[in-house]
């Protein structure tokens, strides 16, 4: 009997590889979505405008256009204090907001600020990941909001290494043109970059209509830009698979983040004799190593260091960035029955120096390692409600019940567990 595939199912997803040529072919895929899905989630993104807007803040990539030009940061107050209100709708928020105007808006880690949101692409995603593996540096998602006539940064190459998965969620349509990088590169000469000219290059592109539901896939370093009629929303979702030079400056970068304390202590002239290297003692001492890798070499620490990262991104559905704990100070009593937040996974592992290093929602703690612990993770991985009574079974008898409700505590702050 010929398998039926379900939208985003595992077969769905062999079709899209096959379509895409294994990621390596722009191709648009029809009526992926419902429209009571796309509304839903058109509202979702209308919340984290709400959220930015109280943040009043432009970080994490939000940017706005209004007519061509950027504001500056002096005028986003503009933007701040005209939020979506609740159950408005887009087009009314819109037009109180923006008039007639034509305008853009861009945030990137989207995946950070709305967890409806976020749950629904990763449930999506997570069959093709099982297929293709995570993306060496994960996975976040850039929103897209406009009604402009096309993509305000021109003809265009994203970052290395960045390929896209395009959830359009209208009302309106879109039409992406991409072009052959060496026959575009001949064509524009030194203009190549962010170029406004759009229409005189047309001629030259390939053309990919999408609408209200459809998807539609890019890869890396492709020329691109997009034109619509009208009001348009889209996720678009950025798959991180960089050259492997520029992977090992990551690596170093990461271990820079979390070890490298900061320091205002300026540097005088080594006196030292020229073979001595005692003059760089001080500035060694700001990297703040644990104990675990304080002796390994320099190319372990590096392998360490992946190694963290990889178990932090399969603990977050492959997602790059972690969203914003919890300020609500939960109380868990043995009666309530918690479950995993699905699609995710609590991962851990155990160090030689039997710590327990344990990743929720990308965030990593650190315990003493007892084997009780791993039963009380995997009972709560299995993806079945649990009542927290029972859960706690799991762990040493000898425990009060308030090391247990701790370790809950802990995981629902960081959006690990759900009570159900």
């Amino acid at each position: 009997m010929e398998k039926i595939a379900t939208t985003f199912d595992p077969i769905w997803w062999d079709d899209f590889l096959d379509t895409t040529d294994k990621m390596t072919k722009t191709s648009v895929l029809k009526d992926c979505m419902t429209k009571e899905e796309t509304a839903e989630m058109r509202t979702y993104i209308l919340e984290i405008l709400a959220d930015m807007a109280r943040r009043r803040t432009d970080k994490h990539g939000y940017r706005v256009y209004i007519e061509g030009k950027q504001l500056e940061k002096n005028e986003m107050f503009r933007i701040y204090d005209s939020p979506p209100l609740p159950g408005e709708s887009v087009e009314d928020w819109v037009q109180r907001t923006f008039g007639e105007k034509k305008f853009g808006m861009i945030i990137n880690e989207g995946e950070r600020f709305n967890l409806e949101l976020s749950n629904k692409i990763a449930l999506k995603l997570a069959p093709l990941l099982e297929k293709t593996g995570v993306p060496t540096e994960g996975i976040i998602f850039t929103l897209f909001i406009g009604n402009y006539d096309s993509t305000p940064l021109g003809i265009h190459l994203d970052l290395p290494g960045k390929s896209v998965i395009h959830f359009h969620l209208g009302p309106g349509s879109k039409t992406m043109y991409t072009w052959n990088n060496e026959e575009y590169e001949a064509l524009v000469g030194e203009e190549k970059y962010n170029n406004k000219e759009i229409s005189k290059y047309i001629p030259y592109a390939d053309k990919h209509p999408f609408d209200e539901g459809d998807i539609y896939f890019m890869p890396e370093n492709t020329y691109h830009v997009g034109t619509q009629e009208g009001l348009s929303i889209a996720i678009a979702c950025w798959c991180f698979n960089r050259a492997n030079y520029d992977f090992a400056g990551r690596l170093l970068a990461i271990i820079k983040e979390q070890y490298l304390q900061r320091s205002t202590l300026m540097l005088k002239p080594d006196t030292n004799p020229l073979d001595s290297v005692a003059g760089v003692d001080k500035t060694l001492d700001l990297f703040k190593l644990p104990p675990e890798l304080e002796d390994l070499s320099f190319k372990d620490l590096l392998k360490e260091t992946y190694k963290d990262l990889r178990y932090s991104l399969h603990s977050n559905a492959g997602y790059r960035t972690y969203p914003f704990p919890k300020t609500d100070d939960k109380t868990f009593s043995v009666t309530d029955t918690v479950e995993i937040e699905q699609p995710y996974k609590i991962r851990y592992y155990r160090t030689d120096n039997d710590k327990l290093f344990i990743y929720v929602r990308g965030v990593k703690t650190e315990f003493k390692y007892f084997e009780c612990l791993e039963r009380f993770i995997d009972t709560l991985n299995n993806d079945t409600p649990i009542l927290v009574k029972d859960l706690l079974q799991t762990l040493d008898p000898t425990w009060d019940e308030s090391v247990g409700l701790y370790i809950l505590r802990l995981f629902y702050k960081h959006h690990g567990i759900k009570i159900v």
